[in-house]
Protein backbone atom coordinates (compact mmCIF):
# COMPACT_ATOMS: atom_id res chain seq x y z
CA UNK A 1 0.00 0.00 0.00
CA UNK A 2 1.32 3.52 -0.43
CA UNK A 3 0.36 5.89 1.58
CA UNK A 4 1.05 10.39 1.21
CA UNK A 5 0.47 13.48 2.92
CA UNK A 6 0.36 17.10 1.24
CA UNK A 7 -1.13 20.14 1.50
CA UNK A 8 -5.05 20.42 0.79
CA UNK A 9 -5.98 21.38 -2.29
CA UNK A 10 -9.22 21.04 -4.28
CA UNK A 11 -9.51 18.06 -6.25
CA UNK A 12 -12.49 16.28 -7.70
CA UNK A 13 -14.13 13.17 -5.94
CA UNK A 14 -15.59 10.25 -7.13
CA UNK A 15 -17.02 9.01 -3.41
CA UNK A 16 -17.14 11.07 -0.44
CA UNK A 17 -17.85 9.47 2.98
CA UNK A 18 -19.50 11.75 6.12
CA UNK A 19 -18.88 9.91 9.26
CA UNK A 20 -20.99 11.55 12.24
CA UNK A 21 -18.50 11.00 15.18
CA UNK A 22 -20.88 12.50 17.66
CA UNK A 23 -20.71 15.21 20.30
CA UNK A 24 -17.38 17.20 20.37
CA UNK A 25 -16.90 17.28 24.00
CA UNK A 26 -17.04 13.27 23.84
CA UNK A 27 -14.52 12.97 21.03
CA UNK A 28 -11.88 10.54 21.98
CA UNK A 29 -9.30 9.57 19.33
CA UNK A 30 -10.55 5.45 20.06
CA UNK A 31 -13.53 6.91 17.99
CA UNK A 32 -11.99 8.22 15.64
CA UNK A 33 -9.92 5.14 14.78
CA UNK A 34 -13.03 3.10 14.50
CA UNK A 35 -15.14 5.49 12.54
CA UNK A 36 -12.35 5.27 10.06
CA UNK A 37 -12.20 1.77 9.80
CA UNK A 38 -15.76 1.47 8.81
CA UNK A 39 -14.43 4.13 6.11
CA UNK A 40 -11.92 1.61 5.29
CA UNK A 41 -13.95 -1.19 5.10
CA UNK A 42 -16.83 0.72 2.99
CA UNK A 43 -14.27 1.64 0.82
CA UNK A 44 -13.11 -1.79 0.19
CA UNK A 45 -16.89 -2.34 -0.51
CA UNK A 46 -17.23 0.17 -3.21
CA UNK A 47 -13.36 -1.06 -4.61
CA UNK A 48 -12.06 2.66 -4.37
CA UNK A 49 -8.60 2.40 -5.67
CA UNK A 50 -7.69 5.59 -2.88
CA UNK A 51 -8.20 6.91 0.10
CA UNK A 52 -8.48 10.45 1.24
CA UNK A 53 -8.57 11.84 4.59
CA UNK A 54 -9.07 15.49 5.12
CA UNK A 55 -7.43 15.62 8.77
CA UNK A 56 -9.03 19.10 9.81
CA UNK A 57 -13.17 17.41 9.08
CA UNK A 58 -12.37 15.09 12.28
CA UNK A 59 -11.78 18.24 14.60
CA UNK A 60 -9.03 18.71 16.96
CA UNK A 61 -7.91 16.49 19.92
CA UNK A 62 -6.96 18.13 22.72
CA UNK A 63 -4.85 15.24 24.27
CA UNK A 64 -3.00 14.64 20.82
CA UNK A 65 -0.50 16.09 18.16
CA UNK A 66 -1.18 16.24 14.69
CA UNK A 67 1.57 13.54 14.23
CA UNK A 68 -0.20 11.33 16.66
CA UNK A 69 -3.90 11.82 15.45
CA UNK A 70 -2.16 11.23 11.87
CA UNK A 71 -0.80 7.94 12.71
CA UNK A 72 -3.66 6.90 14.51
CA UNK A 73 -5.85 7.80 11.13
CA UNK A 74 -3.26 5.92 9.08
CA UNK A 75 -3.40 2.48 10.84
CA UNK A 76 -7.03 2.69 11.11
CA UNK A 77 -7.55 2.86 7.50
CA UNK A 78 -4.88 0.58 6.59
CA UNK A 79 -4.37 -2.20 9.09
CA UNK A 80 -8.19 -3.67 8.32
CA UNK A 81 -7.09 -3.96 4.53
CA UNK A 82 -4.67 -6.69 5.60
CA UNK A 83 -5.11 -10.41 4.05
CA UNK A 84 -3.49 -13.54 4.31
CA UNK A 85 -3.09 -15.24 0.71
CA UNK A 86 0.13 -17.53 0.44
CA UNK A 87 -1.41 -20.53 0.39
CA UNK A 88 -4.23 -19.40 -2.21
CA UNK A 89 -3.25 -20.95 -6.00
CA UNK A 90 -5.07 -18.11 -8.16
CA UNK A 91 -4.92 -15.27 -5.26
CA UNK A 92 -7.11 -12.29 -6.18
CA UNK A 93 -5.30 -8.99 -6.42
CA UNK A 94 -6.75 -6.53 -3.86
CA UNK A 95 -9.34 -4.72 -5.76
CA UNK A 96 -9.62 -1.73 -3.16
CA UNK A 97 -8.03 0.53 -1.65
CA UNK A 98 -4.39 0.62 -2.56
CA UNK A 99 -3.25 4.76 -1.42
CA UNK A 100 -3.88 5.92 1.44
CA UNK A 101 -3.49 9.73 1.33
CA UNK A 102 -4.02 12.50 4.53
CA UNK A 103 -4.83 15.95 3.20
CA UNK A 104 -3.81 18.87 6.12
CA UNK A 105 -3.61 22.31 5.80
CA UNK A 106 -0.94 24.07 7.30
CA UNK A 107 3.15 23.81 6.45
CA UNK A 108 3.54 22.85 10.43
CA UNK A 109 0.48 20.22 10.13
CA UNK A 110 2.21 19.05 7.06
CA UNK A 111 5.79 18.64 9.06
CA UNK A 112 4.28 17.20 12.17
CA UNK A 113 1.82 14.55 9.98
CA UNK A 114 4.78 13.20 7.89
CA UNK A 115 6.61 12.31 11.05
CA UNK A 116 3.13 10.14 12.01
CA UNK A 117 2.78 8.81 8.79
CA UNK A 118 6.27 7.43 9.15
CA UNK A 119 5.79 5.98 12.43
CA UNK A 120 2.58 4.33 11.41
CA UNK A 121 4.35 2.58 8.04
CA UNK A 122 6.59 1.00 10.70
CA UNK A 123 4.09 0.07 13.15
CA UNK A 124 2.00 -1.45 10.10
CA UNK A 125 4.74 -3.68 8.49
CA UNK A 126 5.46 -4.96 11.91
CA UNK A 127 2.42 -5.88 12.57
CA UNK A 128 1.76 -7.58 9.12
CA UNK A 129 5.01 -9.39 9.61
CA UNK A 130 3.27 -10.71 13.22
CA UNK A 131 0.01 -11.78 11.57
CA UNK A 132 1.50 -13.45 8.76
CA UNK A 133 3.60 -15.66 10.76
CA UNK A 134 0.72 -16.36 13.28
CA UNK A 135 -1.48 -17.38 10.33
CA UNK A 136 0.79 -19.54 8.60
CA UNK A 137 0.33 -23.06 9.17
CA UNK A 138 2.98 -25.60 11.20
CA UNK A 139 3.90 -27.35 8.35
CA UNK A 140 5.35 -24.46 6.65
CA UNK A 141 6.50 -22.92 10.38
CA UNK A 142 7.89 -25.32 12.44
CA UNK A 143 10.32 -24.44 15.27
CA UNK A 144 13.70 -24.17 12.87
CA UNK A 145 11.87 -22.51 10.52
CA UNK A 146 10.21 -19.52 13.23
CA UNK A 147 14.46 -19.61 14.36
CA UNK A 148 15.66 -18.99 11.12
CA UNK A 149 13.00 -16.02 10.14
CA UNK A 150 13.95 -14.37 13.41
CA UNK A 151 17.51 -14.69 12.43
CA UNK A 152 16.37 -12.75 8.74
CA UNK A 153 14.81 -10.11 10.39
CA UNK A 154 17.60 -10.00 12.82
CA UNK A 155 19.90 -9.46 10.02
CA UNK A 156 17.72 -6.99 7.98
CA UNK A 157 17.20 -4.67 10.72
CA UNK A 158 20.84 -4.89 12.56
CA UNK A 159 19.87 -7.12 15.42
CA UNK A 160 22.41 -9.09 17.52
CA UNK A 161 20.89 -12.94 17.64
CA UNK A 162 22.22 -15.90 18.93
CA UNK A 163 19.99 -19.27 18.60
CA UNK A 164 20.34 -22.60 21.00
CA UNK A 165 20.22 -25.78 19.52
CA UNK A 166 18.63 -29.03 21.41
CA UNK A 167 22.19 -29.68 21.94
CA UNK A 168 23.10 -26.04 23.74
CA UNK A 169 19.38 -26.49 25.43
CA UNK A 170 20.92 -29.44 26.94
CA UNK A 171 24.07 -28.55 28.44
CA UNK A 172 22.41 -25.24 29.51
CA UNK A 173 19.98 -27.03 31.78
CA UNK A 174 16.81 -25.95 30.12
CA UNK A 175 15.00 -28.94 31.70
CA UNK A 176 11.50 -27.63 31.22
CA UNK A 177 11.49 -26.12 28.03
CA UNK A 178 12.88 -29.96 26.75
CA UNK A 179 10.41 -32.01 28.64
CA UNK A 180 7.75 -30.26 26.09
CA UNK A 181 9.89 -31.14 23.39
CA UNK A 182 10.11 -34.43 23.83
CA UNK A 183 7.61 -36.63 22.62
CA UNK A 184 8.50 -33.84 18.93
CA UNK A 185 10.59 -35.32 15.81
CA UNK A 186 10.99 -31.36 15.65
CA UNK A 187 14.11 -29.91 17.36
CA UNK A 188 13.25 -26.95 19.53
CA UNK A 189 15.28 -23.48 19.25
CA UNK A 190 15.80 -20.90 21.71
CA UNK A 191 16.14 -17.54 20.06
CA UNK A 192 17.97 -14.28 21.70
CA UNK A 193 17.63 -10.98 19.75
CA UNK A 194 19.45 -7.77 21.09
CA UNK A 195 18.98 -4.21 20.61
CA UNK A 196 22.28 -2.23 21.67
CA UNK A 197 24.27 -5.07 22.65
CA UNK A 198 26.96 -4.23 25.31
CA UNK A 199 25.98 -0.30 26.10
CA UNK A 200 25.50 -1.30 29.54
CA UNK A 201 24.61 2.30 30.31
CA UNK A 202 21.18 2.20 28.79
CA UNK A 203 18.20 0.52 30.88
CA UNK A 204 17.74 -3.37 29.86
CA UNK A 205 14.34 -4.48 28.97
CA UNK A 206 13.58 -8.11 28.45
CA UNK A 207 10.54 -9.43 25.81
CA UNK A 208 10.28 -13.24 25.94
CA UNK A 209 7.85 -14.80 23.90
CA UNK A 210 5.87 -17.90 24.15
CA UNK A 211 7.02 -20.00 21.10
CA UNK A 212 4.24 -23.43 20.31
CA UNK A 213 4.64 -23.40 16.91
CA UNK A 214 1.67 -26.30 17.71
CA UNK A 215 -0.07 -27.20 20.59
CA UNK A 216 -2.02 -30.63 19.96
CA UNK A 217 -2.20 -30.55 23.92
CA UNK A 218 0.21 -33.52 24.21
CA UNK A 219 -0.73 -36.35 26.12
CA UNK A 220 -3.23 -34.86 27.80
CA UNK A 221 -4.90 -34.12 23.90
CA UNK A 222 -6.79 -31.45 22.70
CA UNK A 223 -10.77 -31.90 21.59
CA UNK A 224 -10.67 -31.94 18.14
CA UNK A 225 -13.04 -29.07 17.65
CA UNK A 226 -11.08 -25.67 16.57
CA UNK A 227 -7.42 -27.40 17.26
CA UNK A 228 -6.45 -26.02 13.88
CA UNK A 229 -6.18 -22.69 15.29
CA UNK A 230 -3.28 -23.87 17.40
CA UNK A 231 -0.81 -22.71 14.96
CA UNK A 232 -1.49 -19.49 16.85
CA UNK A 233 0.54 -21.12 20.07
CA UNK A 234 3.46 -19.48 18.61
CA UNK A 235 1.62 -15.86 18.77
CA UNK A 236 3.81 -14.31 21.74
CA UNK A 237 7.34 -15.62 20.05
CA UNK A 238 5.98 -13.87 16.99
CA UNK A 239 4.77 -10.89 19.01
CA UNK A 240 8.55 -10.56 20.57
CA UNK A 241 10.01 -10.54 17.34
CA UNK A 242 7.92 -8.10 15.66
CA UNK A 243 8.12 -5.62 18.79
CA UNK A 244 12.15 -6.14 18.58
CA UNK A 245 11.86 -5.21 14.93
CA UNK A 246 10.12 -2.28 15.94
CA UNK A 247 12.76 -1.15 18.36
CA UNK A 248 15.76 -1.71 15.68
CA UNK A 249 14.17 0.50 13.17
CA UNK A 250 13.25 3.02 15.20
CA UNK A 251 17.22 2.21 16.84
CA UNK A 252 15.62 3.46 20.76
CA UNK A 253 17.79 4.11 23.20
CA UNK A 254 17.28 1.54 25.44
CA UNK A 255 18.93 -2.27 25.68
CA UNK A 256 16.07 -4.62 24.47
CA UNK A 257 16.57 -8.36 24.38
CA UNK A 258 14.06 -10.64 22.62
CA UNK A 259 13.80 -14.46 23.93
CA UNK A 260 11.85 -16.58 21.62
CA UNK A 261 12.08 -20.72 23.43
CA UNK A 262 10.28 -22.71 20.43
CA UNK A 263 8.68 -26.12 20.00
CA UNK A 264 6.20 -27.80 19.35
CA UNK A 265 3.86 -30.01 21.74
CA UNK A 266 3.33 -33.39 20.41
CA UNK A 267 1.96 -37.24 21.95
CA UNK A 268 3.97 -39.87 21.13
CA UNK A 269 5.44 -42.93 22.82
CA UNK A 270 8.39 -40.94 23.95
CA UNK A 271 6.50 -37.92 25.28
CA UNK A 272 6.58 -36.18 28.42
CA UNK A 273 3.16 -37.95 30.30
CA UNK A 274 1.27 -36.50 33.64
CA UNK A 275 2.95 -37.11 36.87
CA UNK A 276 6.47 -36.70 35.05
CA UNK A 277 8.68 -34.46 37.28
CA UNK A 278 11.44 -32.41 34.92
CA UNK A 279 13.97 -29.59 36.31
CA UNK A 280 13.72 -26.72 35.36
CA UNK A 281 16.86 -24.10 34.16
CA UNK A 282 16.59 -22.33 37.85
CA UNK A 283 16.62 -25.97 39.31
CA UNK A 284 13.42 -25.96 40.34
CA UNK A 285 11.54 -29.37 39.68
CA UNK A 286 7.96 -28.99 38.48
CA UNK A 287 5.54 -32.02 38.71
CA UNK A 288 4.07 -31.83 35.41
CA UNK A 289 0.49 -32.84 36.01
CA UNK A 290 -1.33 -31.27 32.29
CA UNK A 291 0.98 -31.49 29.44
CA UNK A 292 -1.61 -29.31 27.65
CA UNK A 293 -0.21 -26.28 30.62
CA UNK A 294 2.97 -26.26 28.65
CA UNK A 295 3.29 -22.59 27.60
CA UNK A 296 4.31 -21.89 31.05
CA UNK A 297 7.08 -24.61 31.44
CA UNK A 298 8.88 -23.31 28.33
CA UNK A 299 8.34 -19.13 29.97
CA UNK A 300 9.86 -20.30 33.24
CA UNK A 301 13.30 -21.75 31.90
CA UNK A 302 13.42 -18.47 29.28
CA UNK A 303 12.14 -15.96 31.80
CA UNK A 304 14.92 -17.61 33.63
CA UNK A 305 17.20 -17.37 31.77
CA UNK A 306 16.94 -13.40 30.82
CA UNK A 307 16.67 -12.27 34.23
CA UNK A 308 19.84 -14.27 35.41
CA UNK A 309 21.99 -13.48 32.94
CA UNK A 310 20.74 -10.13 31.71
CA UNK A 311 19.46 -8.46 35.15
CA UNK A 312 16.20 -6.24 33.39
CA UNK A 313 15.51 -2.98 34.57
CA UNK A 314 12.11 -4.31 33.11
CA UNK A 315 11.12 -8.12 31.95
CA UNK A 316 8.07 -8.77 30.43
CA UNK A 317 6.60 -11.83 28.85
CA UNK A 318 3.90 -12.18 25.70
CA UNK A 319 2.06 -15.61 25.36
CA UNK A 320 -1.64 -17.31 24.49
CA UNK A 321 -1.33 -18.78 28.20
CA UNK A 322 -4.47 -19.57 29.54
CA UNK A 323 -8.11 -20.78 28.21
CA UNK A 324 -9.21 -19.15 31.42
CA UNK A 325 -8.18 -15.48 30.09
CA UNK A 326 -10.54 -16.19 26.48
CA UNK A 327 -13.51 -17.15 28.85
CA UNK A 328 -12.74 -13.64 31.37
CA UNK A 329 -11.84 -11.23 28.67
CA UNK A 330 -13.33 -12.90 25.42
CA UNK A 331 -11.15 -11.67 22.55
CA UNK A 332 -11.00 -7.77 22.79
CA UNK A 333 -8.41 -7.77 24.72
CA UNK A 334 -5.27 -8.90 26.97
CA UNK A 335 -5.15 -9.86 30.01
CA UNK A 336 -2.10 -8.35 32.26
CA UNK A 337 -0.54 -8.89 35.56
CA UNK A 338 2.94 -8.92 37.62
CA UNK A 339 4.56 -6.81 40.36
CA UNK A 340 5.28 -3.22 38.03
CA UNK A 341 2.10 -1.56 38.94
CA UNK A 342 3.29 1.94 37.45
CA UNK A 343 4.04 0.34 33.66
CA UNK A 344 1.09 -1.48 33.60
CA UNK A 345 -0.56 1.91 34.53
CA UNK A 346 1.45 3.47 31.86
CA UNK A 347 0.19 0.61 29.37
CA UNK A 348 -3.39 1.24 30.26
CA UNK A 349 -2.95 4.80 29.36
CA UNK A 350 -1.33 4.25 26.20
CA UNK A 351 -3.96 1.44 24.99
CA UNK A 352 -6.50 4.42 24.92
CA UNK A 353 -4.07 5.79 21.95
CA UNK A 354 -3.31 2.60 20.56
CA UNK A 355 -6.76 0.38 20.52
CA UNK A 356 -4.99 -2.54 22.29
CA UNK A 357 -7.14 -2.61 25.23
CA UNK A 358 -5.64 -4.45 27.97
CA UNK A 359 -7.14 -5.44 31.47
CA UNK A 360 -5.07 -6.25 34.70
CA UNK A 361 -5.87 -9.49 36.79
CA UNK A 362 -4.96 -10.06 40.20
CA UNK A 363 -1.66 -12.11 41.20
CA UNK A 364 -3.24 -12.98 44.80
CA UNK A 365 -1.31 -14.65 47.20
CA UNK A 366 -4.09 -17.48 47.76
CA UNK A 367 -3.00 -18.48 44.38
CA UNK A 368 0.53 -19.13 45.07
CA UNK A 369 -0.49 -21.78 47.61
CA UNK A 370 -2.34 -23.90 44.82
CA UNK A 371 0.62 -24.11 42.97
CA UNK A 372 2.31 -26.27 45.55
CA UNK A 373 3.42 -30.34 44.98
CA UNK A 374 3.77 -32.66 47.50
CA UNK A 375 6.45 -34.49 45.73
CA UNK A 376 8.29 -31.26 43.95
CA UNK A 377 8.80 -27.95 43.98
CA UNK A 378 5.92 -26.55 41.92
CA UNK A 379 3.12 -28.15 40.10
CA UNK A 380 2.62 -26.50 36.22
CA UNK A 381 -1.90 -26.56 37.02
CA UNK A 382 -3.24 -25.54 39.95
CA UNK A 383 -5.11 -27.49 42.55
CA UNK A 384 -8.73 -25.61 41.61
CA UNK A 385 -10.10 -24.79 38.46
CA UNK A 386 -10.67 -21.09 38.94
CA UNK A 387 -8.47 -17.83 38.36
CA UNK A 388 -6.75 -20.16 35.73
CA UNK A 389 -4.91 -17.19 33.86
CA UNK A 390 -3.91 -15.53 37.29
CA UNK A 391 -2.35 -18.64 38.35
CA UNK A 392 -0.55 -19.14 34.90
CA UNK A 393 0.91 -15.55 35.57
CA UNK A 394 1.66 -16.55 39.16
CA UNK A 395 3.71 -19.92 37.94
CA UNK A 396 5.88 -17.65 36.02
CA UNK A 397 6.38 -15.33 38.32
CA UNK A 398 8.16 -18.02 40.33
CA UNK A 399 10.99 -18.01 37.87
CA UNK A 400 11.81 -14.63 37.73
CA UNK A 401 13.54 -12.44 41.22
CA UNK A 402 11.43 -10.74 43.49
CA UNK A 403 13.28 -7.77 42.80
CA UNK A 404 13.30 -7.98 39.01
CA UNK A 405 9.98 -5.79 37.76
CA UNK A 406 7.90 -8.08 35.51
CA UNK A 407 4.46 -8.16 33.50
CA UNK A 408 2.80 -10.68 32.03
CA UNK A 409 0.44 -10.46 29.01
CA UNK A 410 -1.86 -13.42 28.20
CA UNK A 411 -2.96 -12.71 24.92
CA UNK A 412 -5.14 -16.11 23.96
CA UNK A 413 -8.19 -14.65 23.46
CA UNK A 414 -6.84 -11.41 21.60
CA UNK A 415 -3.69 -12.75 19.61
CA UNK A 416 -6.44 -14.59 17.35
CA UNK A 417 -9.89 -13.61 16.68
CA UNK A 418 -12.14 -16.33 15.15
CA UNK A 419 -14.68 -13.76 13.10
CA UNK A 420 -14.33 -10.65 11.37
CA UNK A 421 -14.39 -7.55 14.18
CA UNK A 422 -15.50 -3.98 14.24
CA UNK A 423 -12.12 -2.75 14.43
CA UNK A 424 -8.75 -3.85 12.73
CA UNK A 425 -8.53 -7.30 12.37
CA UNK A 426 -10.26 -9.96 9.62
CA UNK A 427 -10.63 -13.09 11.25
CA UNK A 428 -7.05 -14.70 12.28
CA UNK A 429 -4.18 -12.94 13.80
CA UNK A 430 -4.13 -9.53 15.43
CA UNK A 431 -0.64 -9.04 16.08
CA UNK A 432 -2.67 -7.52 19.47
CA UNK A 433 -0.16 -5.48 21.72
CA UNK A 434 2.77 -5.00 19.26
CA UNK A 435 1.68 -1.41 18.98
CA UNK A 436 0.98 -0.83 22.49
CA UNK A 437 4.32 -2.41 23.91
CA UNK A 438 6.26 -0.02 20.98
CA UNK A 439 4.53 2.98 22.12
CA UNK A 440 5.67 1.79 25.88
CA UNK A 441 9.04 1.38 24.57
CA UNK A 442 8.80 4.75 22.58
CA UNK A 443 7.87 6.68 25.90
CA UNK A 444 10.35 5.45 27.95
CA UNK A 445 11.14 6.47 30.84
CA UNK A 446 7.90 7.41 32.13
CA UNK A 447 8.27 6.90 36.14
Amino acid sequence: FKQEIFLRYARPNQNIQFIGLGKKSEMKLNRLREALILASAHAGRLKVPSLTLHLSSVGSFEDYTVKEVTQAAVESLVLPLYKFTPFKKEAKENSGVKTVTVAVDTAEELTEGKKGLEKAKLFIDSCNLVRNLVNTPHNALKAPDLANMAQDVAKKVGLKVTVFTEKELQKEGFGALLAVNQGSDIPPRFVILEHNSGKKELDTICLVGKGITFDSGGISLKPADSMETMKDDMAGAATVLGIMEMVAKLNLPLHVVGFMPITNNMPSGKATVPGDIVKSYLGKTIEILNTDAEGRLILADAVAYADKNYKPTLLMDFATLTGACVIALGEAGAGIMGTDQASMDKLKKLSCFTGDKVWQLPLWEEYREELKSDIADLRNIGTGRGAGSSKGGMFIQEFISSKTPWIHFDIAGSAFISKPTHRYYPKGATAACVRLVSEFLINWPHH
